[in-house]
């Protein structure tokens, strides 16, 4: 939910809460002061009716005052002190019951007690609580309304400017040499921010671009030390006076040189990935690059006495063609070197999806340690155990779906390529 949202939403709830409460207060207040005025009028009325009675010659139970006074002569000893009650009368005119007030008293004349009740009408009043309670549900939702609108009309104007910033941010890309540029505020805190944030965009693109020098000096230095020593053993190979076990040594040392120098590049292919140095895309025929590449082991196969197995749809991705050959060899690669030899090799590509298969012993770790760097079969020899590690750096730099699954004695690596299908 967005700001602007959260902030309106809260306001106009805890305004509904606020009037609601003073709407229920303002409701019984209302109708306590109404029914304090009435009782006032009733006790004005009493005195009034009295006065009129004993300035008369005339029985009070016969004198005729209004249809909302009546008197009764009672007994002697009956005696009733002024007492308010609600109750209803029949209102012939409106053939109805309607709700009236009541002053209940007796009075003792020259020759009689009488019983004096005085009936005052509530229909009136009861309108007018109806009027009030309508007129303050139509003020609190056009306040509510009012006070939503110019929350919004308010809230834009003041966080326009944390809105460039965050926008400005979000399309700030990291490779790009240019400083990042920010709108001044009139507003402190979000000045503070944007001064927060070009001092760490600064520090970022300084350690970004030290991270790429470094990754590519560190490259370079290693790879020409290996390359002097494989050269160097490669020299001593050729010479005549050297010793079976001394041979054995030097071929020891350009072979580990070699698997030296293979890991540093894997290690510096995964940091260029981690750093977004693949940006190029092209128009890639998946089919074609996964023909091509069997092809090219088709030597490797032969000694391994694998049977390939394929079956591929057409399939047009958007894809860095370098990062492609690079997961696709690595998965073959990995079948090949990991499948039990002169089995079958089963390559699919369907729906987007490929899938690589091959015969093989369990996993002798966790299926999910499979992805992890330097993770590998010790039985195994070769290989820095690195590739499938690549395979999934490359997967996540597109947002691609890879999965492994072992069932019948068989290892399938599935990638998932959806996401980038044109």
């Amino acid at each position: 939910m967005k700001l602007l949202s959260k902030t309106s939403l809260l306001i106009i709830t805890a305004s509904i809460f606020i009037f609601w409460i003073g709407n229920i207060v303002f409701f019984f207040v209302a109708k306590e002061m109404i029914g304090s005025h009435i009782n006032t009028e009733l006790m004005t009325q009493m005195t009034s009716v009295i006065s009129q009675l004993e300035n008369s010659d005339t029985d009070p139970a016969r004198l005729s005052l209004s249809d909302e006074i009546s008197i009764k002569e009672v007994d002697e000893s009956l005696v009733m002190i002024p007492a308010f009650s609600d109750t209803v009368l029949y209102s012939p005119s409106q053939e109805k019951y309607i709700p009236h007030r009541a002053l209940s008293f007796t009075h003792k004349f020259a020759n009689s007690n009488q019983q004096i009740i005085i009936y005052k009408s509530l229909l009136s009043s009861d309108k007018l609580i109806e009027r009030i309670s309508l007129s303050s549900i139509i003020l609190v939702i056009s306040f509510i309304f009012m006070i939503f609108v110019l929350n919004r009309y308010i809230f834009s104007n003041v966080w326009s400017s944390f809105t460039t910033s965050l926008r400005k941010a979000e399309e700030y890309d990291i490779k790009n040499l240019d400083p990042l540029s920010l709108p001044d505020s009139e507003i402190d805190e979000f000045d503070n921010l944007n001064r927060v944030l070009l001092d760490m965009v600064e520090r970022l693109q300084s350690d970004y671009q030290n991270l790429k020098d470094l990754t590519a000096n560190t490259s370079h230095e290693i790879q020409t030390p290996l390359a002097i020593i494989k050269g160097k053993a490669e020299l001593l190979m050729q010479s005549e006076n050297m010793s079976e076990e001394e041979m054995n040594i030097v071929n020891s040392i350009i072979t580990t040189t070699g698997r030296l120098s293979k890991l540093n590049q894997s290690l510096l292919l995964i940091a260029k990935i981690e750093n977004h140095q693949f940006e190029e895309r092209e128009s890639i025929d998946l089919k074609k690059t996964l023909e091509g590449t069997l092809d090219n082991m088709d030597l490797l196969l032969n000694v391994g006495d694998f049977t390939v197995k394929t079956r591929f749809d057409n399939c047009l991705i958007s894809i860095n063609p370098a990062l492609l050959d690079i997961l696709v060899s690595n998965l073959l690669k990995n079948a090949v070197s990991h499948g039990t030899r002169g089995s079958e090799l089963d390559v699919i590509l369907r729906n987007s999806v490929m899938t690589v298969s091959n015969y093989g012993n369990p996993l002798p770790f966790p299926d999910d340690q499979l992805f992890r760097r330097f993770i590998k079969d010790s039985a195994k020899q070769g290989g820095s155990g690195i590739g499938l590690e690549i395979v999934r750096k490359i997967c996540n730099y597109y947002n691609l779906k890879v999965d492994h699954t072992y069932l019948g004695g068989i290892h399938s690596f599935i990638v998932d390529f959806s996401n980038i299908i044109e």
